[in-house]
């Protein structure tokens, strides 16, 4: 999820008029800024990190509400920073906002990036797992990005991205596959030790009984749904921070989405007294993923000024081995070679994908 520094002095589009076109700065040989392509970077292992805090944070009995909770407090340092960026814009006398007509649909996409794409990439985390719910999520990013950048940019889909997104459909495949194998999570406190009270026995019966554990297919499909939702809004991202949107406001709108909708939404689904139990460990992690969030989109909403989606996408590729790893040693889960297999598809996928 920089240094306020760095984040000021990134160039905006200068303003002539009514529209703004932002140049794409390139090296003499063609190839993007080396500046973008570190920032890409820095923004992968970023992702991956607060992946790691949110797959800590997934309760096989939490529930919807705490993974939507989850979901609008991690926005939390995004807004904060966006806020001091707009006010620092506008004690300056730049501008903060474009105009109306062209805000309401990135705020429309803002709205369903959080809860198609962040509540539901929750919601998967605790059905099955890190290392099979993120290479799932990009695959449909892929494809579901190259088919929205053609409909809303004009993008082309090339024999390469094509053949990039059968890659990424077959590695779905791969993956579902493997995460049916797996056996399901067992909830937190399902198992008891024999002097456990049968107080704690009630309330942990009471509390399986209130919020299930969710199923793989369930799993697998909201993580797909989320690569979806984060498809179509990376569109939009690179559409608003290429013309006269601000950067900062971009930044406002879809970290307002989480922290203003999703964290009041929560309440609707998960009793004050389940907030009230949050142990200061789970604060930590939950600070942990929405800093590191922060950074992430910064990063690659800068970086996204210069880059292509799909130059942008390779670069991520090394969430997938990164969080596979960090599933692995830190999770201690399992990687069936289906499993194993999928991610060295989507990882093809990405490499093969067209990147001009």
């Amino acid at each position: 999820m920089s240094e306020k520094s760095e984040l000021l002095t990134l160039p905006y589009p200068a303003h002539t008029g009514n529209k703004t076109q932002a140049k794409s700065p390139k090296s003499p040989t063609g190839s993007v800024d080396s500046s973008a392509l570190l920032l890409g970077l820095f923004a992968a292992a970023a992702y991956s990190v607060a992946n790691m805090a949110l797959r800590g944070l997934a309760k096989a009995d939490g529930g919807p509400g705490w993974d939507m909770w989850v979901a609008g407090t991690k926005a939390f340092p995004t807004f904060f920073v966006a806020i001091v960026l707009i006010a620092w814009r506008r004690w300056n006398g730049q501008t903060s906002f474009a105009e109306w007509s062209f805000v309401w649909p990135i705020a429309v996409a803002a709205l369903f990036n959080q809860l198609g794409g962040n509540f539901a990439f929750q919601m998967s985390l605790r059905a099955i797992g890190l290392a099979i719910s993120v290479p799932i999520c990009f695959s449909s990013i892929i494809c579901s990005g190259a088919v929205v950048g053609r409909i809303v940019l004009g993008d082309q889909v090339t024999v390469r991205t094509a053949i990039s997104m059968g890659l990424m459909v077959a590695s779905i495949v791969f993956l579902s596959t493997a995460a049916q194998s797996r056996s399901a999570p067992v909830p937190d406190n399902a198992a008891v030790s024999e002097d456990t009270s049968v107080e704690v026995d009630r309330v942990a019966e009471q509390t399986l009984k209130t919020n299930p554990p969710m199923g793989v297919a369930a799993g697998v499909a909201l993580s797909m749904l989320s690569g979806l939702c984060y498809g179509v809004t990376g569109v939009f991202i690179r559409k608003a921070v290429r013309s006269h949107m601000p950067v900062a406001a971009t930044l406002f709108l879809f970290s307002a989405a989480g922290f203003l909708i999703l964290c009041p939404g929560s309440l609707l689904l998960l009793p004050l007294e389940d907030i009230a139990r949050t142990t200061p460990t789970e604060w930590v992690t939950i600070a942990t993923a929405g800093i590191f969030n922060a950074i992430g989109f910064f990063a690659i909403t800068h970086a996204m000024r210069t880059l292509t989606i799909s130059r942008a996408n390779v670069i991520n590729a090394s969430q997938n081995a990164l969080c596979a790893i960090g599933a692995v040693l830190v999770f201690s889960e399992s990687l069936a070679p289906l499993a194993l297999l999928g991610i060295g598809l989507t990882i093809s996928g990405l490499l093969v994908l067209d990147r001009r």
